[in-house]
């Protein structure tokens, strides 16, 4: 049952996070993400979440971090494939920044990661991705940029063209940003404390499962828009709280060697096969982050 795994994973969230915090130079944060089922037929998820960034190396305009990560998503229906069903992604990262002219930054960051049922680890596990990304700097007030993201999934490869975003109003209330694509949003900051605001959100994941199931893979999709507040607790120490609902998301089942030789922002290309397993259900989303902001962009 969600509820009975739920007290578990957050004690080793929280756990993760006290550990981590004690390392000086790191940014830490937190989340959990419930979407509760409408019935005994309905899709009901628990995602949670806990990473860390750690600042390695700052040498003039050349800087280079690295981050680790932890993400797990938990089913539950009434149906056997992925009723109770218990996924997991371990991943680091290490990035590289530096300044292409006097406004322009240039990020390059590979990261090599585990999805996995955990039943049992082996090279059928591993995904890949690496991104490069330029943004320019106009003002005090706004910064635009572009870049792309390739990964490795279990159903092929993905490529995701983004564009960056930030722009704060002359007032410093308003602020419209985010990765499109996936992460835009607008906030509205009544103080250095406090801020509410509106966000959608894109996700796109393949986890591989266990060889007593063929070492088949999952694939999660889904998209959720809400409204959020970020609320500062104390020092560097925040908290956000928000309420949404999700839209087109799926999760299915494909044989391992069903997979395309491209997919742009999830949809293949050319090919479609029909999956061994198939489940559509939206429906409310809720999310709890806490994070632990040191590390700072410059």
């Amino acid at each position: 049952m969600i509820q009975v795994r739920v007290s578990f994973i957050l004690a080793f969230i929280l756990t993760s996070l006290q550990s981590l915090c004690q390392t000086a130079g790191a940014g830490v944060e937190a989340g959990t993400e419930m979407s509760p089922s409408k019935g005994n037929s309905t899709l009901s998820m628990l995602s949670q979440s806990v990473s860390a960034r750690f600042l390695l190396s700052r040498k003039h305009d050349k800087v280079w971090t690295a981050a680790i990560s932890y993400k797990n998503l938990l089913t539950q229906n009434n149906t056997s494939v992925i009723n109770d069903l218990w996924l997991h992604s371990v991943g680091v990262s290490f990035s590289y920044r530096t300044k292409t002219s006097d406004k322009t930054t240039m990020t390059i960051t590979v990261q090599p990661s585990i999805w996995s049922d955990f039943k049992d680890i082996s090279g059928e596990d591993f995904r890949f991705s690496t991104s490069v990304r330029f943004i320019t700097k106009k003002d005090n007030h706004f910064s635009i940029g572009w870049g792309i993201i390739y990964s490795y999934q279990f159903f092929g490869n993905q490529i995701v063209p983004i564009i960056d975003l930030s722009y704060r109003m002359n007032t410093g209330n308003w602020r419209i940003g985010g990765a499109l694509p996936f992460r835009p949003r607008i906030e509205y900051a009544f103080n250095n404390s406090t801020a509410i605001g509106f966000r959608l959100e894109g996700n796109y994941y393949s986890y591989r499962l266990t060889p007593q199931l063929n070492s088949q893979y999952l694939f999660y999709r889904q998209w959720d828009a809400g409204l959020f507040i970020d609320q500062k607790i104390s020092g560097k120490l925040y908290i956000t709280a928000g309420a949404g609902y999700a839209f087109n998301r799926s999760l299915q089942i494909f044989d391992k060697d069903q997979t395309v030789p491209l997919s742009f922002f999830g949809n293949r290309v050319a090919k479609k096969y029909t999956p061994s397993y198939s489940n559509q259900s939206d429906g409310m989303v809720y999310k709890v982050g806490i994070q632990l902001r040191l590390f700072k962009e410059e």
